[in-house]
């Protein structure tokens, strides 16, 4: 006898198969009722912890994080998700930030989203990032 998983099994006894797949059931829709659980915690997370700009920071002095800041109000960047964080000297790259190269006497910072996404910042418009979302991460 086949699983609906494929996985193949000795005869068993009717009632024992019978809960075999009832058990199979359950399981997908635990997993279904996890993942909508989760997603709302996470919707519930952004309505207790609203996302607040502004403030003494006065980032009109540094025309990079101002460029930042405005691409992040406008949707342009994520705000949230980043998993892991590198640190290291400038290859050339375009920040995502602001969008001017980050040269090699510069600071680079490379934040991993896990799904394809990897952003460059310059050390600046990596803290107006950090910043806008709360300093959650």
């Amino acid at each position: 006898m086949r699983s609906s998983r494929g996985i193949l099994h000795p005869p068993m006894h009717p009632v024992v198969s019978a809960l075999v797949v009832r058990s199979e059931i359950n399981i997908r829709r635990s997993r279904a009722l996890v993942a909508s659980a989760d997603a709302l915690v996470r919707a519930t997370r952004r309505i207790r912890r609203p996302k607040f700009a502004g403030g003494s920071d006065a980032p009109e002095k540094n025309p990079r994080a101002l460029r930042t800041l405005t691409r992040m109000k406008n949707g342009g960047l994520p705000t949230e998700g980043g998993r892991r964080r590198w640190v290291g000297p400038g290859r050339g790259d375009r920040c995502n930030g602001c969008g001017d190269g980050i040269c090699p006497h510069e600071t680079e910072v490379e934040l991993d989203f896990g799904d394809m996404l990897l952003l460059q910042f310059h050390r600046d418009c990596f803290k107006t990032w950090q910043s806008f979302d709360g300093g959650r991460r």
